[in-house]
């Protein structure tokens, strides 16, 4: 159960830079100031369970930093998408494994990750629309 707990954080942490950049595109859209705040939270409940089941505090590489390649806003929100369906995909793994408090922490992070996921589709499809009407 460590690895795909693992994969939560690495995926959370990948968003969560994702929409980071994408706040940087577009100052003046609030969804990314509530979603940064979630992310944050979930990494930070994946580490925490990492450390309930390991024992040990998480190595996912949070720290390096890679140099940003310049990506477009529909990349972005596609790989957010992405990711997004990842975490559920992942959630959804786990989900059989734990009980009580846990299991419905992994049920609604399941439930905001589909939630994340299509309306970030939704975003690419109207920056696409946006992009080739212009």
């Amino acid at each position: 159960m460590i690895v795909p707990i693992q994969k939560l954080i690495k995926t959370t942490i990948v968003a969560e830079k994702k929409a980071r950049q994408l706040a940087e595109i577009r100052k003046d859209e609030p969804t990314w100031t509530s979603y940064l705040d979630e992310a944050r939270r979930q990494r930070q409940l994946w580490q925490y369970v990492h450390y309930l089941v390991a024992g040990v505090d998480v190595q996912c590489g949070e720290g390096r930093e890679r140099k940003e390649v310049e990506t477009s806003r529909f990349d972005l929100l596609q790989s957010l998408a992405e990711a997004e369906w990842e975490k559920a995909k992942l959630c959804q793994d786990i989900s059989g494994r734990l009980d009580g408090a846990a299991k419905q922490a992994v049920s609604q992070v399941f439930r905001q990750a589909l939630r994340y996921s299509s309306e970030f589709l939704a975003m690419a499809q109207d920056e696409l629309i946006r992009q080739t009407a212009d």
